[in-house]
């Protein structure tokens, strides 16, 4: 495997007095693909890994020919660590862990590059600055029935500009499959959806709209409340995100009871 070596030298903590003390860390990339994207000019981009004093960064770095970084991507982080998701029992750990394995990521890597690499173009080397994405998953909440977790999704093309996504997700607690979101409700698709946009306010045209443009996979539970994501675009006029909270009380007859988190407690699987 391709690799580069970087010596740092590193002044301590007697910097201000001539660095008498003095250490060096010696930086290993390694290159993990070659070429794992080219665009439509024939320039292509590297996927690199560093490795500081043996140990492996987490996250790699794409880089065109020119030595530029166009785009510093994460290492996905799964729920693991999560109060919630420790509680459950060991098979149901594995089941959703799996799920989010073969889930992958969601987000557009190869559009994300190109983004990067236009914006290069525009702005040249010298004022470019890398784009960033990253991925990590969270339990929030738990219920008699289910455990909620929440994938947050960072990017940038632009520092100056990223933007955030989050995508929900419930797993029963007895089996770890997957449930879907309106399964969770006692009330049919559509009175679910005209509960939960209720809380925007009192304008039956709003909550209409609301209602409508409703997508269940931006569907957030927490411990004391529901949150409803609105990317930016998910309805005529929207222009930013936007984020609307519901508290659970708005939905006593509606949300099955078995469904609300608390119910049950989080801490009760062996």
């Amino acid at each position: 495997m391709k690799e580069r070596v970087l010596s740092l030298a590193l002044c301590g903590l007697l910097l201000l007095t001539g660095c008498q003390n003095e250490t060096v860390q010696e930086e290993i990339w390694e290159l993990e693909a070659e070429d794992a994207a080219v665009f439509a000019d024939g320039e292509a981009v590297d996927r690199w890994r560093g490795y500081q004093n043996g140990l492996r960064e987490p996250w790699v770095l794409y880089e065109l020919s020119d030595g530029t970084v166009l785009l510093q991507e994460n290492d996905t982080g799964g729920p693991e660590g999560s109060a919630a998701y420790a509680a459950l029992s060991e098979d149901v750990q594995a089941a959703v862990s799996a799920w989010y394995q073969g889930e992958g990521a969601r987000y557009d890597l190869t559009a994300l590059l190109q983004a990067c690499y236009d914006r290069y173009q525009a702005v040249g080397s010298e004022a470019f600055e890398p784009g960033l994405v990253a991925q990590t998953a969270a339990a929030t909440a738990a219920s008699e029935k289910a455990v909620y977790l929440v994938t947050t999704v960072e990017q940038a093309v632009d520092p100056a500009a990223g933007e955030m996504l989050r995508y929900g997700t419930a797993f029963d607690r007895a089996t770890g499959q997957r449930l879907e979101v309106w399964s969770l409700f006692t009330k049919p698709e559509a009175e679910a959806r005209l509960a939960l946009a209720a809380a925007a306010g009192d304008d039956p045209d709003i909550q209409a709209r609301l209602a409508e443009a409703i997508d269940p996979q931006h569907i957030l539970f927490y411990e004391d409340h529901l949150e409803i994501d609105f990317p930016a675009g998910a309805f005529e006029g929207l222009d930013t995100g936007y984020i609307l909270s519901v508290d659970y009380a708005r939905l006593d007859g509606v949300l099955d009871p078995s469904a609300l988190p608390g119910a049950g407690g989080a801490g009760q699987d062996g």
